[in-house]
């Protein structure tokens, strides 16, 4: 054999041998090391999920334990009322609002509007808050009657007061009274001609129990599925004069029974109740309320049938019941509906109440753990791939070695050369397969090392752009069109991203005419900030149309989230206020936010909406006073910005400052809103001159016109 021959076959040895050992024991090692991680991983996982869920349900006891004795105690109040006033002499007449008004639609007063929790199968009910409705019994004579109409008639007030308390946990508070007279409130329409409150179960039990009972029906006009609280109340003489009771929706009952979002898709939640003792029900539970089945619509006159709950594991099924009952709280695994799932349980609530439950799939809290198993098989895939690759080029180039020894100097010259080609013209994969220990062989090292790096900045490169893209949908396509209001908004970040935050929000829930409008500025800019203002985004739509104007809770919520979302390294500044065209009112509540600026035309005076309290996402627990309202008059003008503005600095370090900004927002007070906004980012780049955006620049101007 030729030294040749001999050469090739050394320096293939010494190549690729190396190679295959190496590759054999990376694939053992990583195999090994995978399913390691991917076990440890599930324990992680299954132990999160745990404790997330048995918080949830903690939570949610204290919430429904909470809302059950004050609508006990609204019943209570009710009752008490109802007796007083069956004592009293009839009020001096006036006009009844009648229910039989709302079908008919007859002279429907402006209190009435259309209520999404009152809906029915046609879609949301119109109701009126301001009085009572009254139903009178086919077979009772209104003027037997007529004095107790009367007696009844300012019944709303105390309604109204009962339901700021609770008002998603109170779908319709009513009175029956003996003698075939039905109030109800808020008022509506809908009873069927011949519906007669007195022969309905909740009706019959509260009268034979003689105390406070709950009971599951269906409701006689929106025919869906609720939980009503019932006590009987009695006439002067102790004599049994009829029921008043509080319609609690299933939203009502599920209210703070809300999984993680990451979840909310697939996990199941509900209020199951147990059977009593001695019936043929005993120590099972019944479905009472399920998140899936939240406006499902029933026959009113068919009695309400509870779905029971079932497992694939009875015997495992049988000792959550008992744990509940025995007033202990727990997370099960067990078969449900044909999957493996998580079964989180409450205690009991009360003395023969029911218990929260959620269901969650075991294969949902799993998928990060088999999905990351999936990424290291792809990996050792992907690396047996490279290895063949590698012990091919590395043949090729021995083979050539041997052969063209002559060669020795120029070929890794060449060879760099053209791998250099590659990485110009777009590949960053481009490698080079010199094995000099000269300096050549450092500068193909160097050079093999470029491409990874060069790769790694176009992927972050194009993954800011990306960002950038998404939160720029984040924020509003256009300025909103609001009846009296001129009204324009933009957010200019100094990064790719930025923690600078407005959006306008659609309150049609809360009645026609009312715009939710949010200005923030979360510490610091980038992508952490983008991603806790996008998280703040979130929770503020998901929950500002919900709990209406209640502004208060509203940040007590969104406070919440942040907190939890955030840790002890960012916060937020927030200002959000209702614009009601109907009154051309401002309310308002801020956490922490620089004040609004208020220019008002009839003066020409500026004034501020002051910043009501500290910033989102510091301290749990912390209470958020509302501000307002305030009515603005034509040609006023409310600019609502971030720091970003008045904390510009040109180069000898001056400030832009709120003087300057008023001075520009004077001068064009005449001007439509969407010019004095650009005015006033115009004014604040030629203030820097040159000098570079050091902070993200947000600005929302408010024209009443």
């Amino acid at each position: 054999m030729k030294i040749r021959g001999k050469l090739l076959i050394l320096l293939l040895a010494i190549a690729l041998v190396p190679l295959i050992a190496g590759g054999i024991i990376q694939r053992r090692v990583t195999s090994h090391l995978g399913r390691r991680l991917s076990a440890e991983r599930r324990e992680i996982l299954e132990g999160h999920a745990r404790a997330t869920l048995g918080h949830v349900l903690e939570r949610y006891s204290s919430i429904v334990q909470r809302d059950k004795r004050m609508i006990e105690l609204s019943v209570e109040v009710q009752a008490r009322e109802v007796e007083e006033r069956l004592a009293s002499p009839p009020p001096a007449r006036r006009a009844l609002r009648y229910a039989n008004d709302f079908d008919e639609g007859v002279d429907l007063p402006d209190d009435v509007r259309l209520s999404q929790m009152h809906a029915d199968e046609a879609g949301p009910m119109l109701v009126g808050y301001d009085d009572q409705a009254y139903f009178v019994v086919a077979t009772a004579d209104e003027a037997d009657i007529s004095d107790d109409m009367m007696r009844l008639s300012a019944m709303p007030q105390l309604y109204r007061s009962l339901r700021q308390a609770i008002p998603y946990g109170m779908k319709w508070q009513y009175t029956s009274l003996a003698v075939g007279l039905h109030t109800t409130y808020p008022s509506h329409g809908g009873y069927p001609s011949d519906y007669d409150p007195r022969v309905r179960n909740w009706y019959i039990e509260a009268r034979d129990a003689g105390e406070l009972t709950w009971v599951s029906i269906t409701d006689v006009t929106t025919g869906v599925a609720t939980l009503t609280a019932a006590q009987p109340v009695y006439g002067p003489d102790g004599e049994f004069a009829g029921v008043t009771a509080i319609d609690v929706p299933a939203s009502g009952v599920l209210h703070g029974l809300m999984p993680p979002v990451q979840w909310r898709d697939v996990a199941v939640a509900m209020f199951v109740g147990i059977g009593e003792e001695g019936t043929e029900y005993a120590r099972q539970a019944g479905i009472i309320a399920e998140a899936r089945q939240i406006g499902q619509h029933r026959d009113w006159r068919k009695p309400v049938e509870l779905s029971m709950l079932t497992s694939d594991d009875p015997e495992e099924l049988a000792l959550l019941i008992a744990d509940a009952q025995e007033g202990r709280s727990g997370v099960r695994r067990m078969g449900y509906l044909g999957q493996d799932a998580l079964w989180a349980y409450s205690s009991v609530v009360e003395k023969e109440g029911g218990f929260a439950l959620v269901i969650l799939p075991y294969e949902t809290i799993m998928a990060p753990a088999r999905e990351g198993q999936q990424h290291v098989r792809a990996s050792i895939a992907e690396g047996l791939q490279i290895m063949g690759a590698c012990m091919f080029i590395v043949a090729a180039l021995v083979a050539v070695t041997a052969a063209r020894a002559s060669r020795a100097v120029t070929r890794p010259i060449l060879a760099l050369t053209e791998a250099a080609e590659e990485l110009a013209g777009g590949n960053y994969d481009a490698r080079t397969a010199v094995r000099c220990c000269d300096e050549i062989g450092e500068l193909a090292a160097i050079f093999n090392d470029m491409g990874p790096k060069l790769l790694e900045r176009e992927k972050m490169k194009r993954s800011l752009a990306l960002a950038m893209e998404v939160q720029q949908h984040l924020l509003p396509m256009g300025p909103p069109e609001l009846d009296g209001f001129d009204i324009a908004g933009k957010s200019i970040y100094c990064d790719e991203t930025g923690g600078d935050y407005y959006d306008f929000i659609d309150l049609m829930d809360l009645g026609p005419g009312k715009l939710g409008i949010a200005v923030g500025d979360v510490t610091g800019h980038g992508i952490g900030a983008a991603l806790l203002m996008a998280s703040a985004r979130a929770v503020l739509r998901s929950h500002a149309g919900r709990m209406g104007g209640d502004l208060a809770g509203l940040f007590q919520t969104l406070n919440h989230h942040l907190v939890r979302d955030s840790g002890d390294a960012r916060f937020m500044t927030l200002f959000y206020g209702i614009l009601d065209s109907s009154d051309r009112s401002l309310r308002w509540t801020s956490g922490g936010h620089d004040p609004a600026i208020w220019l008002r035309q009839a003066t020409g005076e500026f004034e501020e909406l002051p910043n009501l309290d500290i910033p989102l996402g510091i301290e749990e627990g912390r209470s958020f006073e509302p501000g307002g309202p305030v009515t603005l008059e034509a040609g006023d003008i409310v600019v609502i910005g971030t720091d970003g503005i008045w904390e510009a600095a040109n180069a000898a370090g001056e400030m832009f400052g709120k003087d300057r900004l008023r001075s520009v927002i004077a001068d064009h007070a005449d001007e439509p809103a969407r010019y004095i906004h650009a005015t006033v980012v115009d004014a604040v780049t030629a203030f820097l001159d040159g000098e570079p955006q050091e902070d993200d620049i947000t600005l929302v101007v408010i024209e009443a016109v």
